[in-house]
């Protein structure tokens, strides 16, 4: 059984249209896709390779679209940091033991 495209339509209120590009009449789904990407991302609602997926664009393509605009793409939690500092002590007793 093939799946069909599912294509929702929308309509955007006509003062969000200057902010959107006008270079084919591809760009403002694109723009709308993008914006949706970003904001499921940010809602931590989808991870950023599928964020990027539901975009279109490759993930480097979207963590600099996050970048050009000040969205923090990395999370570096307490668990992060917990791993971190016991590689690092785990790393130190590894190098006093071969002095």
């Amino acid at each position: 059984m093939a799946m069909e495209e599912a294509k929702a339509r929308v309509e955007i209120n006509p003062e969000f249209l200057p902010f959107l590009k006008r270079i084919n009449d591809d760009s403002i789904d694109e723009d709308v896709n993008l914006s949706l990407a970003i904001y499921l991302f940010t809602a931590k609602k989808v991870t950023l390779a599928r964020a990027a997926e539901l975009a279109g664009i490759s993930i480097a393509d979207f963590i600099q679209i996050l970048i050009n605009h000040n969205i923090h793409w990395a999370e570096y939690t307490e668990e992060h940091k917990k791993q971190d500092d016991e590689t690092i002590e785990f790393l130190l007793k590894e190098v006093e033991k071969h002095d």
